[in-house]
């Protein structure tokens, strides 16, 4: 359940995710039915941006400002009041992942309650904004802000939206902070963290591959960019968009910078050319990395050859010191006929004298090739 939960966070990050220069404003709730695994009930985090602005937890029981730039530019009366509301919050969660859990007829084991909600303003100023409630990590009620009801995700969740629409007014409520309160709050950041909401770094870029069983697999990386957005994306021959294998997710670094992999399986044909191609708001233009064939195949088979090669010669070694000691233990065997016969054969020129072998190795040779007289 700890991992549907975070699954949960993850992909509404991702859904609610911040265009190229854009700005968002976002809240995160958890609450959990019980502390086995060592995490406090409630939890609730607030973001700009990708800037944690800070964390309040049961553990704490106070909102802890986690950005320097907010600390500094923020009153503290202001936070001091989050903390008063985020206590309310705590006492709130606790009845409703138990409510939840004998709606969804839970009577014991590990289970979550999320709330996430959030609003964006666009480089063209149009403004967005999400909210959206999960159960053991499965989204079961969403806002429809143009309907301005909750709508149930879940067969579950059904009686539960039914109630809210027509006994309370909590969809118009919310929609009206979405568009008015959250947006007016989220200007307020980017006139005194503009520098830092602002800030760009271009993604460094490698391409690696994994030979398989069939085909190599190639991987875009591309690391270490701000803002989060980015498209990348594999070329065959600069014209064909190749499919990657599995879902690319942008993934956050502990420095604040963000990071992703683009995977490709590919059968390389003959002439085939294949390029990385890079599109992040740092960047003036599409930046394009060529795949460059690794050389170690040719290295390995130069090395397969020379090993073959070796063990030819350990054998036929091998073979010759076997009839050295027969020779040596029969008295009436000759090799003179043999190897008469063998140089006769050496001189019709059945054996290629371009090998340039030793006079010793060419007898050993003949010696395997010929039956004794």
């Amino acid at each position: 359940m700890v991992l549907n939960a975070i699954a949960f966070v993850f992909l509404c990050l991702q859904a609610a995710g911040v265009y190229s220069d854009s700005h968002s404003y976002r809240y995160f709730y958890t609450g959990i039915s019980d502390t086995g695994h060592g995490q406090p009930l409630f939890t609730a985090t607030a973001y700009v941006n990708d800037f944690p602005i800070g964390t309040y937890t049961s553990h704490t029981k106070e909102f802890q400002l986690q950005t320097k730039w907010i600390k500094e530019k923020t009153d503290p009366a202001l936070w001091k009041r989050n903390t008063q509301v985020f206590q309310g919050w705590e006492i709130e969660f606790k009845k409703g992942v138990k409510s939840l859990m004998s709606h969804f007829n839970h009577t014991e084991g590990f289970h979550t309650l999320q709330w996430m909600y959030g609003c964006e303003l666009h480089d063209d100023g149009s403004i967005s904004g999400y909210d959206l409630d999960g159960y053991d990590g499965r989204e079961f009620l969403a806002l429809d802000q143009e309907r301005v009801i909750h709508t149930a995700s879940l067969p579950e969740a059904e009686s539960i939206a039914e109630k809210w629409n027509t006994e309370t007014n909590e969809a118009e409520r919310m929609k009206n902070y979405l568009q008015e309160q959250c947006i007016g709050s989220l200007r307020q950041y980017i006139h005194s963290g503009q520098e830092h909401l602002e800030m760009k770094v271009a993604p460094k870029v490698k391409i690696s591959e994994q030979r398989m069983e069939k085909g190599l697999q190639l991987h875009c990386h591309a690391y270490g960019f701000y803002p989060q957005d980015i498209h990348v994306k594999w070329m065959r021959n600069g014209r064909e968009e190749v499919p990657c294998l599995d879902a690319n997710y942008v993934l956050p670094n502990t420095d604040g910078t963000y990071q992703i992999r683009v995977t490709i399986h590919i059968t390389a044909e003959k002439g085939d050319k294949y390029f990385c191609h890079i599109d992040h708001s740092s960047q003036k233009e599409t930046y394009v990395l060529p795949w460059e064939p690794a050389k170690d195949a040719h290295i390995l088979i130069v090395i397969g050859a020379c090993v073959s090669a070796i063990a030819l010669l350990a054998a036929v070694i091998a073979i010759w010191r076997h009839r050295r000691r027969t020779v040596n233990n029969n008295p009436d065997y000759s090799v003179s006929p043999c190897l008469k016969k063998c140089d006769a054969i050496w001189g019709q020129g059945i054996f290629p004298s371009v090998l340039h072998i030793g006079q010793r190795f060419r007898r050993v040779f003949c010696l395997l090739l010929t039956e004794q007289p």
